[in-house]
């Protein structure tokens, strides 16, 4: 009754002019306690060029006696509004969970600038948002005018502006920033990569350690790979109806050198052949639940555990897929226990995989563990699925099955075997594939493109004949301690994880602003001295030099040093450039 007749005035409300004011005061329901805002400073210049991107930063205090929160249970929250004039262009979240009165804040973000010159009105406001009511916080927006000059010929600018319009889904740690106040550029737009080099639209140089979200081992464009794709390009179309020799070629290279693999089927990309595998696994053995560790892909199978808000697949009223937690027996047992009647598969990543901000990656491969997996997946007649997408060629030895002896009855495989061209595999016992294939309807047209083929014929010669991984392994050894070492050199509370083949620095504070500038601080000083990590991930190749790893660790340095230096000075909010790093997971 309450809530209705609450919602009645509100509706009443809404159709009185100053209607938000009036509610504001009112506070129907609630104490009489009232918000308020400083404005204290801004960076915002006086002019800017048409169609760039600026680091703002604006800081705040709450002058009132309620606490701004990020979020509540009602979907009520107190945010920084950027308009242009009337027009609200962005909501521009808190950077903590909680203000409270007293409290100064620094927000940052992208501004944006329109693309024609001219004159325009900025207005920064606090306010509360609920539902359809807006509810400002009693205190005038901050208004800026700013002049707009005529765009730069910086193509960075004009790309963006497009990408923004056509095709906005993107990786995008600076928000579109491709220059800061005191001439740093960074990256937006990538032209193209050699080796260990990525090369933006300006022709500037970076020292990559995303290499293409994995894939690129050898290092990018590698001479043998290329040469092996052009010639094909040359030969024939990128189909035929027909299977062509090339892949055959490679099933049974695959074959010889994974213990798991009798039979291959291809995909394009790895959450293609982890789905195929689900789908193996559920018609083999009658069953539904899958037990899984690791990335597994965007496609609906794995994602649904995430819910339907988050992902847009549909909830089952029994969840079908469990996390459990890497080297965790206790965790894995328990799911174990619950499920192992209606048990189809254990999918896993074998060796390090991710498992929060909060911890970075896991471990190393444990044999133990896996073993232990392997025999409960066998005892509940599950199959017990690798996801080597990851650490297929890059393990030493070329994979986990065979560094540790446990052999998986099926095998995902990606990113590597192409040297970063579209292909995946899914390798498993001949038994299991020959059976469980027809009832999975899987049919992608492109699942033969031949030009991959040739890419993964190459790569694979290479992985055999030179120390590809245990290069790898090495360097990424050394990196890791060295981060670690200069963690503690500068008494930085962060600790690098994960393996040498994929790692990232977590950093450690009790509060959570703070925490968010500092892995922001972090990555932004990489950026800087033109080192390109994805979110601080660092996966080290085989194009990476001696030389690399030294320039790498004395850019770390500065970076750690500057955490460390503004740490102790409190001032971490005026070093920030960047908008606030999302969170991987």
């Amino acid at each position: 009754m309450i809530k209705r007749l609450k919602y009645l005035i509100r509706e009443l409300l809404r159709r009185i002019p100053g209607y938000r004011s009036i509610y504001f005061r009112i506070k129907i329901g609630r104490t009489l306690k009232s918000y308020g805002v400083r404005y204290l400073t801004h960076n915002i210049p006086e002019i800017l060029p048409a169609k760039s991107v600026f680091p703002a930063r604006v800081s705040l205090e709450n002058t009132g006696e309620l606490t701004w929160l990020k979020h509540q249970v009602d979907g009520r929250y107190v945010a920084l509004y950027l308009r242009y004039g009337e027009q609200i262009i962005e909501t521009i979240p808190l950077p903590a969970a909680e203000v409270k009165p007293g409290q100064k804040i620094t927000v940052t973000f992208a501004l944006k600038v329109p693309a024609e010159p001219g004159s325009l009105t900025l207005m920064l406001e606090m306010a509360e948002h609920e539902v359809a009511l807006f509810r400002h916080l009693g205190v005038p927006p901050l208004e800026l005018t700013i002049a707009i000059s005529p765009p730069t010929d910086d193509p960075n600018d004009h790309l963006w502006d497009k990408a923004l319009q056509y095709n906005p889904w993107h990786f995008q740690p600076t928000r579109g920033i491709c220059r800061g106040e005191n001439d740093h550029v960074y990256p937006v737009i990538a032209k193209s990569a050699k080796g260990a080099r990525l090369y933006d639209v300006r022709n500037i140089e970076f020292t990559d350690y995303i290499m293409a979200w994995g894939s690129i081992l050898l290092g990018y464009a590698h001479d043998h790979v290329q040469e092996a794709i052009i010639e094909t390009v040359g030969q024939t179309s990128p189909m035929l109806p027909f299977p062509h020799p090339l892949e055959l070629e490679v099933s049974q290279m695959l074959c010889e050198d994974f213990p798991s693999a009798e039979m291959a089927v291809f995909g394009k990309n790895g959450s293609d052949v982890c789905t195929l595998a689900a789908r193996i696994a559920r018609g083999l053995t009658g069953k539904k639940i899958i037990l899984c560790c690791g990335y597994h892909g965007w496609q609906d199978f794995w994602v649904e555990q995430l819910g339907f808000d988050r992902t847009g697949v549909p909830e089952h009223r029994h969840p079908l897929i469990h996390s459990f937690v890497y080297n965790d027996i206790q965790d894995f047992n328990r799911l174990y226990e619950h499920h192992k009647n209606d048990l189809a598969a254990v999918m896993l990543e074998p060796a390090g995989p991710l498992g929060s901000d909060e911890i970075g990656f896991a471990p190393d491969a444990n044999r133990e563990f896996l073993e232990a997996v392997a025999a409960a997946a066998r005892k509940a007649s599950a199959l017990l699925i690798f996801d080597e997408i990851v650490t297929g060629y890059r393990y030493p030895q070329g994979s986990v099955q065979k560094a540790v002896k446990v052999t998986p009855d099926m095998t995902c495989l990606g990113k590597a075997i192409a040297s970063g061209m579209p292909l995946a595999a899914l390798v498993g016992k001949a038994d299991i594939m020959m059976q469980g294939m027809p009832g999975t309807r899987y049919a992608p047209t492109f699942k033969s493109e031949i030009y991959s083929f040739a890419a993964a014929k190459a790569s694979i010669n290479i992985y055999r004949t030179e120390p590809v991984a245990d290069y790898i392994w090495d360097y990424g050894l050394r990196l890791k301690q060295g981060i670690n070492d200069l963690c503690v050199k500068y008494a930085v509370n962060a600790k690098c994880t994960g393996t040498p083949f994929r790692m990232m620095p977590v950093f450690f504070d009790d509060d959570p602003e703070r925490l968010s500038i500092k892995k922001t601080l972090y990555y932004q000083q990489l950026l800087r001295q033109k080192i390109t990590t994805y979110n601080s991930i660092m996966i080290p190749s085989y194009a990476h030099t001696r030389e690399d790893l030294q320039m790498t660790l004395s850019c770390v340095d500065n970076a750690l040093a500057t955490v460390a230096l503004v740490g102790a000075e409190a001032d971490f909010e005026n070093r920030l450039e960047l908008p606030f790093l999302v969170d991987i997971v």
